[in-house]
């Protein structure tokens, strides 16, 4: 008969525990993380406390990674717009035709209004156009309005996390950390 090894598993490392941090919270954003794990259907405990702030970080460190100040600050005003506007009505732009022309118009007028245009009519090279159609394209997917085959693969975290939050999660979007290290590589050599 065979005896069993002992030791260690070839091949096989130890991963490397995450690290831990500690923060102290005011009273109300710790009850926000109450309320947030609980609308999610999570059992209220230390862990789906400690969830709710590493998916925040996660998101705040993904939002950061590819905003300028300016473009998150645009977007925050179309969200509170948005949010506003569906406080209004009482019902989801996603759901209510009404509410959903209302958030659409006011978002229309805002974005037309903080892009005014320019005084002159400025040519966009191909490569850029070319670029940024495929970014529309990727959102489009997210929203369901536009499929792709199979997992979409990016190498924007960012991005990725804007999509798959505009997908509720539903869509198959993913980052490779190879990928990423590979675009900071190039953007660092421009």
């Amino acid at each position: 008969m065979a005896q069993k090894r002992r030791g260690r598993p070839l091949g096989k490392t130890k991963k490397k525990p995450e690290p831990v941090i500690s923060a102290r919270l005011p009273d109300y954003v710790f009850k926000s993380l109450e309320d947030l794990a609980k609308q999610r259907g999570r059992t209220l405990s230390a862990q789906t406390v400690s969830a709710e702030v590493r998916e925040a970080l996660k998101f705040w460190v993904n939002r950061h990674a590819i905003s300028r100040r300016h473009n998150s600050r645009l977007g925050f005003a179309i969200a509170g717009l948005a949010d506003c506007v569906e406080e209004i009505t009482d019902k989801s732009w996603v759901d209510d035709s009404l509410t959903r022309q209302v958030v659409r118009e006011h978002i229309e007028e805002l974005v037309s209004h903080l892009l005014s245009p320019l005084s002159e009519p400025v040519a966009v090279p191909a490569n850029i156009k070319e670029e940024a159609g495929q970014i529309l394209e990727v959102l489009k997917h997210a929203t369901g309005s536009r499929r792709f085959a199979g997992t979409l693969i990016l190498d924007n975290p960012g991005l990725a996390m804007i999509a798959q939050g505009l997908g509720g999660g539903r869509v198959d979007i993913e980052t490779r950390p190879e990928l990423v290290e590979r675009r900071k590589q190039q953007k660092g050599r421009k």
